[in-house]
């Protein structure tokens, strides 16, 4: 008799314990926020696992892997869709639920490779070149290691936006979310490109050149040349004389050029690098990936010119003689 009672008072321990032990453990997965609404937005093209990261950073959850484990449960892990999610806070299983009930409450947005400042400010609800001025200047919204080596002026940051579709926050919050995203990911990309003593200085130089190579070359493989070439014409103080930085000198104007005629090339602007030597003041569109790469690491080569064939590719010489034969032998070509 008295070994069942004591099997018995084991038993009720263990089983005391237990339940002491779930209750801890239940305890753990309610966040401080519980109850409380909570924005968290998700990018094209996350895992389960980033995107319950995001719920966790965002205090939505206390444990982004056990918020997976109930996405999956509910088949969300495969079915989240990119955009801001209102949810209330509380335990996986919960916030798991709420998202299979859900869609997202704001649409995602577009950054295209070569946008200008206008673009990107007219894509904003409502437009508005001042929201998207404040978004860039505000120095928070970019990541902390970039912080200082941010160009002074608003404009020129938005080099340091990587295109790509992103989630962002709704209302007032859009473009803050926006260039938040979209530096966090230029970061990402090129942090481990910048040399230990780059400045800020640079980085707008940087800025400039690799928004060039983006409106100049179509190819992804031509970008480092294109590069390479604008770096030689620097060093020996030739004009860069390039297309694109004469397009956008008319656009200012609210002229569109799909192509250039001799007169064109007159035009009195400061992007006219026709006329003017050196680097434009200012950047002529966001730049790709791609043409970052290529500003960062030109190519090691000597060529100084440069033009497009018709399938997109480009050809490249040495000195001006070569590159008049080159296109005299295109155009014979096309006869």
């Amino acid at each position: 008799m008295k070994r069942i009672f004591h099997f018995i008072l084991f038993a009720a321990a263990v089983i005391y314990g237990l339940a002491g032990l779930y209750l801890e453990m239940d305890r753990e997965l309610v966040p401080a926020r519980n109850g409380e609404t909570v924005e968290v937005a998700i990018a094209e093209g996350q895992s389960a696992l980033d995107a319950a990261e995001a719920f966790e950073r965002a205090g939505a959850v206390t444990n982004a892997r056990e918020l997976v484990k109930w996405m999956k449960h509910d088949g969300m892990d495969k079915r989240l869709l990119p955009g801001a999610y209102l949810v209330k806070a509380g335990r996986p299983a919960e916030v798991a639920a709420q998202l299979a009930a859900s869609k997202p409450v704001s649409p995602s947005a577009t950054i295209i490779p070569g946008a200008t400042f206008e673009d990107i400010a007219a894509s904003l609800p409502g437009g508005g070149a001042e929201t998207l001025s404040a978004a860039l200047t505000r120095d928070a919204n970019f990541p902390e290691g970039a912080r200082a080596l941010l160009p002074d002026n608003e404009h020129e940051r938005i080099t340091l936006l990587a295109p790509e579709t992103y989630a962002v926050s709704s209302g007032d919050k859009y473009a803050d979310s926006l260039v938040s995203r979209a530096s966090k990911k230029w970061w990402e990309q090129h942090k481990d490109a910048l040399s230990d003593d780059v400045t800020s200085a640079d980085i707008a130089s940087l800025g400039i050149l690799a928004s060039i190579v983006q409106k100049e070359a179509l190819m992804d493989s031509d970008r480092p040349l294109i590069a390479g070439v604008m770096r030689n014409r620097l060093r020996r103080d030739m004009p860069l004389q390039v297309d694109a930085t004469v397009v956008h000198a008319w656009k200012l104007r609210g002229v569109k050029k799909n192509s250039l005629s001799y007169n064109d090339l007159k035009i009195e602007s400061p992007f006219n690098t026709y006329l003017r030597k050196g680097l434009p003041p200012a950047n002529i569109g966001v730049p790709g990936k791609e043409s970052w790469d290529a500003a960062l690491s030109p190519a090691d080569t000597d060529m100084l010119f440069y033009f497009a064939r018709d399938d997109g590719f480009h050809i490249f010489t040495r000195t001006y003689r070569e590159h008049l034969a080159s296109q005299e032998k295109e155009s014979e070509k096309k006869r």
